[in-house]
């Protein structure tokens, strides 16, 4: 969704979200772009955005909500929420300016002088929240201070985007449930960054996927089950002691209208140096370099060497006698 709607402005703004459209309700992402569309140069000091907060139908984000935001590049670019709402009381003189209950975030460059947006991009993620419970439309409000003649003089421009928020789909698509993935622990037991899909023996990992927080959810693996887990906003699933390639499965159930929908998600690891309680080999084994064995070694057939069997004082091994 891209639009210069509501008002005017020397930059072009971009909307997208995640899921597309918003739900109620739901876990959401919005990502906003600003990019030079004219022929013009333009400097920009600083971009304010307002997100409506409240429990209405025009109201994005529940009061009191704290909204994540990151912006790239972000070398170049900062970004503060400076409050989430506002409260005034009647003033004696009978006069008193009301400000709306948005919350603002303001993106400023980093080195505190106006950036060129001539060639270059800003991107504005606003993360990590949930839309709140009634469809409807609400309206972000952006106001830019920019520069078209190289900082001799400024000019403040405002305009709005909506965003429409609607009731959650009733099939689990994709943008609601997927995204199995495995991750590294860290030493606050939180999921890293960065996927994995090899872990050394008995590293403590995390299994994370997404779903509506209504729903329930089974984990399979390793001939074992873990649920029905229930009530997250963010799924997460603390996995340890694994010692050898696992396959993941979670089943995902939402009560819908009175049906029962379900959907399937499966990831897999690998383990360095795994380990087996039991191993059984039908066919050839070839070992390419030291096997160790701590217990005993039975044979029904002949066992060869190019080299001798030795024993511990290196004295050559000899058969059963017959």
């Amino acid at each position: 969704m891209s639009a210069n709607n509501g008002g005017t402005s020397r930059l072009t703004y971009g909307l997208a979200t995640v899921p597309a459209p918003l739900a109620t309700d739901r876990p959401a992402h919005i990502d906003i772009v600003a990019s030079n569309s004219g022929t013009e140069a333009v400097l920009c000091k600083q971009i304010l955005v307002e997100v409506p907060t409240g429990d209405l139908a025009q109201d994005l984000v529940p009061a009191s909500h704290h909204i994540a935001s990151s912006v790239e590049p972000a070398d170049q670019w900062t970004v503060d929420e400076i409050e989430s709402g506002v409260l005034l009381t009647l003033p004696q003189d009978e006069t008193a300016a009301f400000t709306p209950g948005n919350t603002p975030l303001t993106v400023r460059p980093t080195s505190g002088e106006s950036v060129s947006l001539t060639t270059h991009g800003l991107l504005l993620r606003l993360k990590d929240f949930k839309a709140n419970a009634l469809a409807g439309t609400a309206l972000l409000r952006i106001r830019e201070t920019v520069s078209v003649d190289n900082g001799r003089s400024w000019e403040t421009n405002q305009l709005v985007l909506p965003l429409a928020k609607y009731p959650p789909a009733e099939a689990l698509t994709a943008d609601v449930v997927g995204d199995l993935t495995l991750h590294e622990a860290d030493a606050n037991g939180n999921p890293g960054s960065v996927p994995v899909t090899l872990l050394r023996p008995g590293q403590d990992t995390i299994l994370t996927w997404t779903a509506p927080s209504d729903a329930v959810c089974d984990v399979y693996f390793d001939g074992r089950h873990a649920g029905p887990l229930t009530d997250q906003d963010k799924w997460r699933f603390p996995v340890t002691g694994l010692t050898r390639d696992t396959r993941f499965h979670v089943q995902v159930t939402l009560k819908r209208s009175g049906d029962t929908i379900t959907h399937h998600l499966s990831t897999g690891v690998a383990v360095e140096e795994p380990v087996f309680p039991q191993l059984t080999v039908t066919g050839d084994l070839t070992v390419g370099k030291d096997m160790n064995v701590t217990g005993a070694v039975g044979a029904t057939g002949d066992i060869t060497t190019d080299a001798q069997f030795l024993d511990p004082k290196g004295t050559p091994l000899r058969g059963k006698q017959a």
